[in-house]
C-alpha cells in the first residue's frame, strides 16, 4: 500500500491486521477459571479505517472505544490495565477502530485529520445503531476530543460518555490558531515545536513498552493534527452547554499532555443532570498505564456498571 498525507492520495487495499494473534485475544480466565477467550473480529465501518469488535457472551451494552494520538485499539487488550477484557467481563461488547495514520489503519503515521476522525467516529456510531444494545462512548486524549465532538454533533443514541484525559482545551488564541492552520496547510507533516510535557506515565515498564512497540507513534504532533485539534476544541466550547447525556470525565492532576482544567470546565458547562469529574491525584496522562491505574479502571467500570443496569 502507498499512502500520502491525505486520504484521496491513498491507493491500494487497506491491509487487515492479523486478527488471530494473541495480541487480539481477550483472555477471560483471569476473571473465571476455564472461561473461554474472546477473539477479535474485523469490523468495517465503511470509511477505510481498520476496525475491531469483541463480543461479550451475554452483552448488556456496547462500548465504542477511541484511542488517543499515536496509540491503537488492540493495545488495550493486553496492556492499559487490560481495559477490553475488563469491559467484556462486565457484559460490554467492545468496538473500535484505529484512527487514520495510527495502528493498522493506512495513512502517514501519526498524521490525524481531526475532522475526518470525527466523521469516522460518527460512521462507527451509525454502524452500531444497527444493533439493539445501548451504546457508550469512551475516548482517551485526542480520542476523548473525537468522542466529545461526536457527542455534540449527534447526541442521539448515546447512553453515556467516558472521557479519559481528554484533549478538550487548547490554550491558544486566534493568532496561534491561524498559525496552526497555516502550518497544517503548508507543512502538514512537520512536528509542532511544542514544549515537552514530560513522561506520560510513572510506570517505567509501561514507558519501555511504548518505546519498543512498533505500532506506537512517538514522534511530535504534526501541524495538521494540532491545527485540527485547536479548531475543533475551540468550536466545541460553544455547544457543550447543550449536552444532556451522562458524562464521566477523568483527569490526572499531573497530566503534562492535556489540560486537566479542560475536564473540570467541561463538567461545569454540561447541561447533563448526570455528570461527574474523577480527579486522579498525581495522575499522569496515560491513566490506564500509570501507577494507580487499577483504581482508576475500577472507578470507571463502576460508573459504567451503575448506568447499564442488568
Amino acid at each position: 500500500m502507498r499512502c500520502g498525507s491525505r486520504r484521496r492520495r491513498c491507493t491500494g487495499k487497506v491491509d487487515e491486521c492479523s486478527l488471530g494473534t494473541d495480541a487480539t485475544v481477550a483472555d477471560m480466565s483471569h476473571f473465571a477459571p476455564g472461561a473461554s477467550p474472546i477473539r477479535c473480529e474485523p469490523w468495517d465501518i465503511g470509511t477505510g479505517v481498520t476496525g475491531y469488535a469483541w463480543h461479550a457472551p451475554e452483552p448488556r451494552g456496547a462500548v465504542l472505544f477511541q484511542h488517543g494520538w499515536g496509540d491503537y485499539t488492540q493495545r488495550h487488550v493486553r496492556h492499559a490495565s487490560r481495559l477490553i477484557p475488563h469491559l467484556l467481563n462486565q457484559g460490554f461488547s467492545v468496538f473500535g477502530f484505529d484512527m487514520w495514520g495510527n495502528g493498522h489503519s493506512p495513512g502517514k503515521r501519526g498524521l490525524v485529520d481531526v475532522d475526518e476522525a470525527v466523521s469516522d467516529h460518527l460512521a462507527a456510531r451509525r454502524k452500531l445503531g444497527e444493533q439493539p444494545l445501548p451504546v457508550y462512548l469512551m475516548g482517551h486524549s485526542l480520542g476523548g476530543l473525537v468522542a466529545a465532538t461526536s457527542m455534540i454533533r449527534d447526541p442521539d443514541g448515546i447512553s453515556g460518555v467516558v472521557l479519559l484525559a481528554p484533549a478538550l482545551k487548547y490554550d491558544v488564541g486566534p493568532a496561534l490558531r491561524l498559525l496552526a492552520r497555516v502550518g497544517g496547510l503548508l507543512v502538514p507533516t512537520l512536528p509542532v515545536p511544542l514544549e515537552d510535557g514530560g513522561a506520560t506515565t510513572r510506570d517505567e515498564a509501561a514507558l519501555r513498552r511504548f518505546e519498543s512497540d512498533p505500532l506506537m507513534t512517538t514522534t511530535g504532533l504534526s501541524w495538521r493534527t494540532a491545527a485540527g485539534g485547536a479548531t475543533v476544541s475551540h468550536r466545541n466550547w460553544r455547544s457543550y452547554h447543550q449536552v444532556t447525556v451522562p458524562v464521566l470525565a477523568v483527569h490526572g492532576t499531573a497530566d503534562g499532555s492535556t489540560a486537566p482544567e479542560g475536564s473540570s470546565e467541561l463538567i461545569e458547562r454540561l447541561a447533563s443532570a448526570d455528570k461527574e469529574l474523577l480527579v486522579v491525584d498525581g495522575g499522569y496522562h496515560a491513566l490506564l498505564d500509570d501507577t494507580g491505574a487499577d483504581d482508576t479502571l475500577r472507578r470507571v467500570l463502576h460508573w459504567l456498571d451503575a448506568r447499564a443496569g442488568t
